[in-house]
């Protein structure tokens, strides 16, 4: 493919061709570097006009003299007219007019991680960026006919552009993009490049761009989003209520006449017509008391319109006894839902939005920013809107209430039979001898935390632990339980000293892996022990009055290299450990759908998800060889015993004693005066035998 590159030559512009690599280059290793140097130096000086083609024409002598490039084609000059060789379908977008050099690299910067970016590189100026993208029709190649291409080349265009806009959320500036449109060379050696970007689709054909839905110029007798039927309705009730109060005595005969006299004459003020307002009015419980006063009170009432100086001295008044409050709530609930899709992500508390004509169809942040922009687009479009109009709506039980983790599990196809629990278990080496019966217990547990955790007593309590060396991929294996549409749910990153952040984390991830467990303090442990059996998650947020309730949907798993991680013997029911032997295989392929598909079907079909007590109790002896004892008392504990009446035994000398511990516990320290071990052996809980010697004492014990 070959581009137009043109060339002052005197008073002439000179046509080259010139692949997209030699451009590349050319742009890359400064070709017009000292030209574009001297442009920048002066351009804030100049006074600058853009013209249809994309010269710049200018107040500085001798105006730019920089090569000018047309990606849009291949094109050759005959007779002073350029005849068009091959079409590239390349557009270019230009953002101009930027405030600083180091915003045009910030946007060069967001343009060159897109994929549909084919070259990106800064303007001569310095605060310009210029973006290629290709083009393609949807069933691929370009079209031939030259007519075909201008529409073909307008379509590629506004589609790139809407593209744009909506990644660095602001506008671009529309530049028809004419096939002989062309840009300033310039040089840039950190300019992008990418040679099999992925390029855009369009047709041929003329297409009308969607507009967003504008509601301020609603007619004036309808309330917003109703009918004209509904709005007299609606507007006949106000009148009432201003009328009555919301709350009123029933009247009596003498107030009755004028109560109705002031509701007819509310409504004729207002433009309902007569069928509407006495229809309604004989409808209501206490003023249809007499149907003949109500009639004649209102054809009375009515009667004067028909007089022709009553029409020219009263103009109608629709809506006036409707708040303006009302009516702009009413108008900002209908823009906001005709341009946005809004949703509260019940896991992260945050509601989200995307705008329904953008072709970025991702759901992102509603934040303060973007809800200032959305109120200065309601006023735009002719809103009397305030901030609090738009906060409200957007913090209200109103939008959708968003699960991610159930909405994910909504869509999974039916299980197909296969195992992947099983298939998940083998992927780690462990002598671990229930492992696999233990991971479907915790992965069923999962799923019904996701569920109902509402409706358990008790949160997924169970833990895996993988215990084994560094680098044999304990963590990564971590990484991928969850499937990549849920994995901005996962955290490895737990923070033990802040309560809140703990139970924030509760609620708004779907797993966490807490890494390096070794780390963990005993008294960290302890509270570990209790969010583990949590169902729900109670707390006062920040500037909150009262303690508020929020589901459970986090399960744990566990990492370390320190072979003796637990510390609390109480608590070790609640973790599996899992000795790993080998290198775990953590590829990243997983099938997800089926793997979560089994879980749902074992959970939906009542398979039970915790242990009974036989099991925990065969866990906990599992566990044994894993507990790490800190105390001397729990150490000789494990250790030694009383020996019973008639059982072989022999007596133990401390430096006997000090020798087995040291060589059973890592942890024991070996400086540990024999006064020390004295005193522990001595505990009331032993009551072991013991003898003096000449220099020490001994202990009739047997060793477990």
């Amino acid at each position: 493919m070959n581009i137009t590159l043109l060339k002052k030559s005197g008073t002439k512009e000179v046509i080259n061709h010139l692949t997209l690599d030699g451009l590349v280059a050319a742009i890359k290793e400064g070709e017009v570097q000292t030209a574009v140097k001297k442009f920048r130096e002066v351009y804030h000086l100049m006074k600058v006009e853009r013209l249809d083609d994309g010269q710049v024409t200018t107040n500085w002598e001798g105006g730019i003299r920089m090569p000018r490039i047309c990606f849009a084609a291949d094109y050759q000059k005959r007779k002073e007219q350029w005849l068009m060789k091959h079409y590239n379908g390349l557009v270019v977008l230009e953002v101009n007019n930027l405030p600083t050099y180091e915003k045009a690299v910030e946007i060069r910067g967001l343009a060159k991680k897109l994929p549909e970016t084919l070259m990106c590189f800064l303007g001569a100026s310095g605060r310009s960026v210029k973006i290629v993208c290709r083009g393609e029709l949807y069933g691929g190649g370009l079209p031939e006919d030259e007519a075909a291409m201008r529409q073909f080349h307008l379509n590629i265009y506004n589609t790139a552009r809407r593209a744009y806009q909506n990644q660095f959320g602001f506008d671009i500036p529309f530049l028809e993009p004419r096939l002989d449109r062309t840009v300033y060379m310039s040089a840039d050696p950190e300019m992008g490049y990418q040679a099999d970007a992925r390029p855009f689709y369009a047709d041929t054909e003329r297409h009308e761009l969607p507009q967003p839905v504008e509601i301020s110029h609603e007619e004036d007798r309808l309330m917003p989003g109703r009918t004209l039927t509904r709005t007299y309705q609606l507007n006949w009730t106000f009148i009432v209520e201003t009328v009555l109060g919301r709350y009123f005595d029933l009247p009596d005969e003498e107030k009755e006449a004028t109560l109705l006299m002031r509701i007819a004459s509310m409504c004729l003020e207002q433009g309902i017509p007569l069928a509407h307002a006495q229809g309604l009015t004989l409808e209501h419980p206490v003023l249809n008391r007499d149907r003949l006063l109500v009639e004649k009170i209102f054809q009375t009432v009515y009667s004067v319109a028909e007089q022709e100086d009553y029409r020219k001295k009263r103009k109608i008044r629709p809506l006036k006894s409707v708040p303006e409050d009302t009516i702009q709530a009413m108008k900002t609930e209908i823009f906001l839902e005709s341009n946005f899709e809004m949703r509260k992500n019940l896991l992260t508390g945050v509601a989200e939005y995307r705008e329904k004509f953008s072709d970025d169809q991702r759901f992102k942040p509603l934040t303060e920013a973007v809800r200032n922009d959305m109120t200065l687009k309601a006023t735009e479009l002719g809103l009397k809107s305030w901030d609090r109009d738009v906060n409200r709506f957007i913090d209200s039980t109103r939008i959708q209430q968003y699960d991610p983790v159930n909405a994910w599990l909504d869509k999974l196809p039916a299980w197909d039979g296969q195992d992947r629990i099983k298939e998940l278990a083998a992927r780690v080496p462990t002598n671990q001898p229930h492992w696999e019966k233990y991971l479907r217990c915790w992965l069923v547990g999962m799923v019904a935390q996701w569920r109902e955790s509402d409706k358990q007593l008790t949160g997924n309590a169970l833990t895996p632990l993988l215990i084994g060396r560094q680098g044999c991929g304990k963590t990564r294996f971590c990484k991928i339980l969850l499937p990549p549409a849920l994995r901005d749910y996962y955290n490895d990153k737990l923070n033990f000293k802040n309560e809140f952040d703990l139970n924030i984390a509760l609620t708004s991830f779907a797993l966490i892996n807490i890494d390096e467990f070794d780390k963990t303090t005993n008294s960290q442990q302890i509270v570990l022990k209790y969010l583990l059996s949590s169902s729900d998650v109670k707390f006062r947020p920040p500037y909150g009055k009262t303690i508020q309730f929020y589901r459970r949907y986090t399960s744990f798993i566990g990492t370390t290299n320190q072979p003796k991680p637990l510390v609390d013997p109480t608590g070790s029911r609640r973790f599996v450990c899992v000795g790993v032997t080998g290198n775990i295989n953590f590829e990243d392929n997983l099938e997800h759908e089926q793997l979560f598909a089994q879980a749902l079907y074992l959970f939906n079909n009542k398979e039970r998800f915790w242990l009974n007590d036989k099991e925990i109790q065969t866990l906990i002896e599992e566990n044994e060889p894993f507990q790490r004892l800190n105390d001397l008392v729990e150490m000789i504990g494990e250790t030694f015993r009383r020996p019973k009446d008639n059982e072989h035994a022999r007596w133990w000398s401390l430096g006997d004693i000090s020798q087995l511990l040291a060589s059973r516990y890592p942890n024991f320290d070996t400086d540990t005066t024999f006064q020390k071990i004295g005193n522990a052996l001595n505990d009331v809980q032993f009551n072991f035998k013991s003898k003096r010697k000449t220099k020490h004492m001994e202990y009739w014990l047997i060793e477990k």
